[in-house]
């Protein structure tokens, strides 16, 4: 696992200045977990069922000393130079913490430590380089939590691993100790036990809520080992300052235990501590691997945003309901996890470097690579949670101490598009709680879930980007899994979610005269609404549509299914005659028309707005509508035939007019420097740094209040807008638009691992895998059991692709395409690589480590794609 890193391209190595604001998460998906920041410090801990960003638990921390012939040559902590806020930061106690109250004491800088680190980051995996002239050997360290495509279980572990590798360049043997000490997170009155190379800190207070239970352990597999069970209890500093002196002097650590409750907690309210060491000799020019495990177990967490009527809104008294993690029915506790993670670590890391290699070993262009890589990270954060019935379940983002914008929001997760092809079962789960929970009796479906699942529905209704989206999604799920009796339970659902768009019983008047565009008003992801016809929103429906044509034929429906088709293609010819301008499509509405607003001034919840429609959305000074598109440029205005694009439904508006739409967008929205910008909202991109815009109004004035956000920029809007772009042969446009995005998210100003939006680790960053589909040209329907490529560039060039059940590589050189499976298992009926395809009699079935060829034309250009 310790490649050479010599090799690796410079975006994804970050020392100095670019390292400052590294984080990189740790944990299992739906599992919380905690980071390693660039420096090597522990920090973010976010384990105990809700986000902790910033947060500590207590000085958790690596340390190594070296000692010779019975003396202490050099001990340090394994950190870097102190990247935090020198005067001050949070932290647990306000009178010892915070803004003048100097360097936070968990990030131990007042300790020795080493003076440089190289950090290498490539998702899952971070490298982290010590070097210090001080310290008699070289220390290098791979951290990272078991991230294996389509194997859900394993990913989800609550754990964090630590392969250190310490080399010896000097001419006489060292004995080097490796110590990990861990905080009990949340505990109270410590009980700390060692055994089997186990250190497991649990509570003594058993008259706790369940979910304000719960246990972490450290763990090595190392031969010689050593375990202070306790650190020594005292007041003011006297745990870290005792631990320090019995670290850095010869000899091994003391053995403390306690078997009482500690009567007093110290003055940083710190939580008790226990420390872990591994003893190892290494021989003059030589080298040797260390491993550890931190491992947790909070099995029960509480609803803390129960009951609230909108997101952070304020939280009702009383006592509030609680959910169970997926993974407390895998892992007894936190020890079991990590004997679990130690006995199987070969079988857990090989795997995980396999995707990591696949993915940075690939011929796909950096800034992409980078993209797609680096946002995956937030599925290992309380971005989302995994309960026990192995159902997923989504925050927006995460403020720094508790969820932002609860329900596996549709109109943001929309956007996603790593779950589907990474770990399908997991995105699969999301359509049945969402057909199961989320549609109201009218066949509308809310955008916001709510917890305990079936505990009622969000007050604002269905939303129109969500809603339809829900159909594509499920048609996409339909075909990747290749499961069609999946697809038929839900069918009765999906038909009356589409017939929603025509009913009286729609308060929103979308479609009433199955026009195929829509007319009412429309909630969406701008979290306000739209009245009137526009392509944005109108081409969600034609591809929702489109979809239902399909599962409609499939479920034997076949006039409903040909209804479906003539009212998509009605709708999508209207769009492309009324709404395109010649350059991009618009909003088809009169800003001076109060009129509009007429029949949806029933006292609705307008959006995030409480007063009448009317009131919400009528400037009476200036005699206008408020919060519409209009004539303006929308980076989205086309999402629908994206998502149509992504899933295989195929062209629906006219080719010409899509890409003419994408190239404005470019031209128009693209901004090369945000210097000169103007942004009165939320400030996401600034001053020299490039960013696609929202909206703009290049064919006339800005509505005087136009669309909210329309000045933002959106990392998630930007990796899909891209990832169109490349689709339709605008590769120049899209590739631009990545690396302006990945530049500034290169550790100077931002986390590379935290794509932010409405808090951190948002999740409509994960659109960024459509930009490794789009760049692979991937079509996959497995339903029928045909898989397609058709590459961006010609040339040799090595792609990555999972799809279905299955993960691998594509391997183009000279004439010949070799499709490897490098993990999981697919079955196929025909494989395409351009112009070129095989068709197999009867299903061909391949497996982990198998391979097939396709024979290209001889006369295809063979220059190599770098």
């Amino acid at each position: 696992m310790f490649d050479d890193l010599t090799r690796v391209d410079p975006r994804f190595v970050h020392e100095g200045e670019r390292n400052r604001h590294v984080a990189f998460p740790l944990g299992g998906i739906g599992s919380g977990g905690f980071a390693i920041s660039g420096s090597g410090r522990l920090i973010d801990w976010s384990i105990g069922n809700r986000p902790g960003l910033g947060q500590f638990n207590g000085y958790s921390h690596f340390a190594i000393k070296a000692e010779r012939e019975g003396r202490l040559i050099d001990a340090r902590v394994l950190n870097g130079p102190f990247d935090g806020i020198a005067t001050g930061a949070p932290g647990m106690r306000p009178q010892f913490d915070g803004y003048g109250h100097g360097a936070n004491r968990p990030m131990l800088a007042g300790l020795p430590h080493f003076r440089s680190v190289r950090f290498t980051g490539r998702f899952p995996t971070a490298d982290l380089e010590f070097a210090d002239e001080r310290f008699p050997a070289s220390v290098r360290l791979v951290a990272l939590s078991p991230f294996i495509p389509h194997n859900d279980r394993d990913s989800a572990m609550p754990v964090a691993m630590f392969a250190f590798e310490i080399a010896n360049p000097g001419r006489e043997d060292i004995d080097i100790t490796l110590a990990g000490t861990l905080g009990n997170f949340r505990c109270g009155n410590g009980e700390h036990n060692c055994a089997d190379g186990v250190l497991r800190l649990a509570s003594r207070d058993t008259d706790r809520a369940p979910h304000e239970m719960g246990d972490v352990a450290i763990a090595t597999d190392a031969d010689d080992i050593q375990h202070v069970d306790y650190h020594y209890r005292g007041q003011w500093f006297d745990d870290l300052s005792v631990f320090w002196r019995e670290f850095a002097r010869f000899g091994p650590l003391p053995e403390r235990h306690y078997d009482q409750p500690r009567k007093l907690r110290n003055m940083y309210y710190a939580p008790e501590h226990g420390t872990l060491a591994a003893k190892v000799r290494v021989p003059a020019g030589a080298t040797r691997v260390v491993r550890f495990v931190i491992a947790w177990n909070y099995q029960v967490g509480d609803i803390y945003w129960y009951g609230r009527d909108k997101p952070d809104s304020p939280v009702p008294e009383g006592p509030r309901p609680t959910w169970r993690n997926y993974y407390a029915t895998q892992w007894a506790d936190s020890a079991a996890t990590a004997k679990d993670a130690l006995a199987r670590w070969d079988a857990l890391v090989t795997p995980t470097l396999s995707f990591r290699d696949g993915l940075f070993g690939s011929s796909l262009p950096p800034a992409i690579v980078d993209a797609a890589s680096s946002t995956l990270a937030l599925l290992r954060t309380n971005t989302v949670i995994r309960l026990d019935t192995g159902e997923l379940w989504g925050w927006e983002g995460q403020h720094a101490l508790s969820g932002s914008c609860e329900g596996s929001c549709t109109h943001v997760w929309n956007y996603q598009q790593a779950l589907p092809y990474l770990f399908p079962a997991l995105e699969r789960s999301l359509r049945e709680t969402e057909w199961r929970y989320n549609q109201l009796p009218s066949g509308g479906l809310t955008f916001r879930q709510r917890l305990p699942l079936g505990s009622g529905f969000d007050i604002i209704g269905p939303c129109a980007d969500g809603h339809f989206g829900a159909l594509i999604k499920t048609y996409r799920e339909w075909k990747l899994s290749g499961d069609s009796e999946w697809m038929l339970q839900f069918w009765p659902r999906v038909r009356r979610a589409i017939e929603y768009a025509w009913s009286a019983e729609n308060p929103d008047r979308w479609d009433p005269d199955k026009t195929g565009v829509l007319w009412g008003r429309q909630h969406h992801t701008l979290d306000m609404e739209l009245f009137g016809p526009n392509g944005w929103l109108s081409s969600m429906y034609v591809a929702a549509l489109a979809a239902v044509a399909e599962m409609g034929k499939a479920a034997g429906d076949e006039v409903f299914a040909a209804d479906c088709a003539a009212i998509a293609e009605r709708g999508a010819a209207l769009i492309d005659s009324s709404l395109f301008n010649g350059r991009h499509y618009v909003q088809a509405i009169a800003l001076d028309d109060r009129e509009v607003l007429t029949p949806f001034d029933t006292g609705r919840h307008a959006g995030v707005l409480q007063e009448q429609v009317a009131d919400s959305y009528w400037s009476a000074e200036h005699g206008q509508l408020k919060y519409q598109v209009a004539t303006g440029c929308l980076t989205d205005q086309v999402l629908g035939q994206w998502h149509a694009d992504m899933v295989g439904l195929g062209s629906l508006l006219d080719d010409q007019n899509v890409k003419a739409a994408l190239e404005a967008v470019y031209i128009n929205n693209f901004q090369p420097s945000l210097a000169d910008h103007v942004n009165p909202a939320r400030v996401y991109a600034l001053e020299d740094e490039g960013g696609l815009l929202l909206c703009t109004w290049p064919d006339g004035e800005m509505p005087i209040v136009p669309a909210p956000y329309a000045e933002e920029v959106w990392t998630g809007l930007e990796y899909a807008s891209a990832a169109h772009m490349i689709h339709r042969g605008l590769l120049k446009q899209g590739l631009s638009i990545v690396e302006a995005t990945r530049d500034r998210y290169d550790g100077r100003r931002r986390n590379p691992f935290n794509d932010i939006e409405c808090g951190s680790y948002y999740a409509r960053s994960l659109s960024a895998w459509a930009l490794v589909n789009a760049w692979c040209g991937l079509k996959a329907d497995l339903e029928r059991g045909d898989l397609a490529f058709t590459p961006a560039v010609e040339g040799d060039q090595l792609l990555v692709w999972s799809a279905g059940n299955a993960w691998g590589q594509l391997a183009i050189r000279g004439t010949t395409a070799r499709f490897n499976v490098m993990g999981g298992a697919v079955s196929l009926r025909s494989l395409a690589v351009g112009r070129a395809s095989r068709t197999f009699a009867t299903r061909l079935n391949l497996e982990a480590g198998e391979a097939i060829d396709v024979n290209l034309p001889a006369e295809r250009r063979t220059e190599t794609v770098r």
